[in-house]
C-alpha cells in the first residue's frame, strides 16, 4: 500500500499521541522530525524511531521525501508555520485552531487554494467512530426534532503565566485551547445558522480567558456551551431532541455514545473499541484525500475552519478582545 510520508513540526504531547496512532494508520509513516531543540526533536524521533531529525523548521518542509506537515505547535505559531510548509509545496494538517484570527485563516485557505495543496484543520472529534454513530443516530430521526446541544469541557489548569494555557503571547486561554470543542460539536450537529450568540467570561490575572460560556440560538434550537480552565466539568455533550437525546462522554475524545428515548431509559450504546488515541482516523482519512488529488477534507473542509473562525472572533469581540 502506498504510504504518505509525513514530517511533524512541533515535538510536543499532542504530536506524541499523534504519532502513537500511526501503528493504526495503513496508508501514513512519519520519516521526519524538527524542533527547534534538537535534543527535544532526537528525543522524540529515538522514542518514535524516526529516521530524519531537524532543528530548523524551514529544513523539514524543505525535505524532497516529506509529503505532508503536521503542525502541533503553540497556537499563536500555527499560522507562520502552516504558510512556511504550503509555501514549500506540503501539504498540512494543523491542529486545532488552525489559525486565531479569521484573516489568517482566509490567507491560508486561498494560498493552499492557489498552490493546490490539501489544508485541514485537525479537528480530529469529526473522524472519531462514536461521534459520526451519534449525527448518524440525529439524521435517522431517532432523537425527533433536535430543540437543544448542550457541550462543556473543563478542567482544573494550575496557573503559570508563561505557560501555553495562560500565556496571551501563545495564545491561551479556556476558548482556543478547549472551547474550541463544544463550539464544533455544535456546529457538527446544528449547522452553522446562528441567529444570536451571548457570552460570559472570567480572565485570569493574565488577561487570557479562563472560563467561557457561550449561549446560542437558532431557528428551532438552542445551544449552552462552557469551557473553563479552573476547574473540571462533567466534560458531556447531549444532543437533546423532541424524541430522546444522546449522550457523548468527553466529546472531544469520544470513545462511546449513548442513546436514550423521551424517559430516559437507554436504548442503544456504541463503543468502538479502539487501542489507540483516535488519531488515526483523522489520519487515515487525510492520507487518502491526499491520495486520491483532493484539496479539501469532505469531513472537515475549510467551510467548517471558516465557521469556526466567524464564531471564535465573534466570541472574543463580545468579550472586549
Amino acid at each position: 500500500m502506498r504510504k504518505v510520508k509525513w514530517g511533524i513540526l512541533g515535538p510536543g504531547n499532542i504530536a506524541a499521541d499523534f504519532v502513537s496512532d500511526f501503528q493504526f494508520v495503513p496508508n501514513g509513516e512519519v520519516v521526519a522530525v524538527a524542533s527547534r531543540s534538537v535534543d527535544r526533536a532526537q528525543a522524540f524521533a529515538s522514542r518514535f524511531d524516526i529516521p530524519k531529525v531537524y532543528d530548523d523548521y524551514a529544513r523539514l518542509v524543505g525535505d524532497a521525501e516529506v509529503e505532508a506537515i503536521y503542525v502541533a505547535t503553540p497556537h499563536s505559531f500555527h499560522f507562520e508555520q502552516t504558510r512556511l510548509a504550503l509555501e514549500a509545496g506540503k501539504a498540512v494538517l494543523c491542529e486545532k485552531p488552525i489559525t486565531t484570527k479569521l484573516a489568517d485563516f482566509e490567507v491560508l485557505r486561498d494560498l493552499a487554494n492557489e498552490k493546490k495543496l490539501l489544508l485541514m484543520e485537525g479537528m480530529w472529534t469529526y473522524f472519531l467512530p462514536a461521534i459520526r454513530k451519534a449525527r448518524e443516530w440525529v439524521n435517522s430521526g431517532k432523537l425527533g426534532k433536535v430543540l437543544h446541544v448542550k457541550s462543556d469541557f473543563g478542567f482544573k489548569a494550575e496557573f503559570d503565566p508563561d505557560g501555553r494555557l495562560f500565556n496571551p503571547k501563545l495564545a491561551g486561554g479556556a476558548l482556543f485551547d478547549i472551547g474550541i470543542y463544544p463550539l464544533a460539536l455544535t456546529q457538527y450537529f446544528l449547522g452553522s445558522e446562528v441567529v444570536d450568540l451571548e457570552v460570559r467570561v472570567r480572565k485570569a490575572a493574565t488577561g487570557v480567558d479562563s472560563d467561557v460560556s457561550i449561549w446560542m440560538k437558532y431557528p428551532g434550537a438552542l445551544a449552552t456551551l462552557h469551557s473553563t480552565l479552573e476547574a473540571r466539568l462533567p466534560n458531556k455533550t447531549f444532543v437533546i431532541g423532541e424524541q430522546g437525546y444522546l449522550e457523548i462522554p468527553n466529546g472531544w475524545m469520544a470513545r462511546e455514545c449513548l442513546l436514550y428515548d423521551s424517559e430516559g431509559e437507554l436504548i442503544d450504546h456504541f463503543n468502538d473499541g479502539r487501542q489507540g488515541f483516535g488519531f488515526n482516523f483523522e489520519c487515515e482519512s487525510f492520507n487518502t484525500c491526499f491520495l486520491e488529488g483532493k484539496k479539501q477534507s469532505e469531513v472537515m473542509p475549510h467551510r467548517d475552519s471558516l465557521i469556526l473562525q466567524e464564531w471564535m472572533e465573534k466570541v472574543f469581540q463580545i468579550m472586549g478582545d
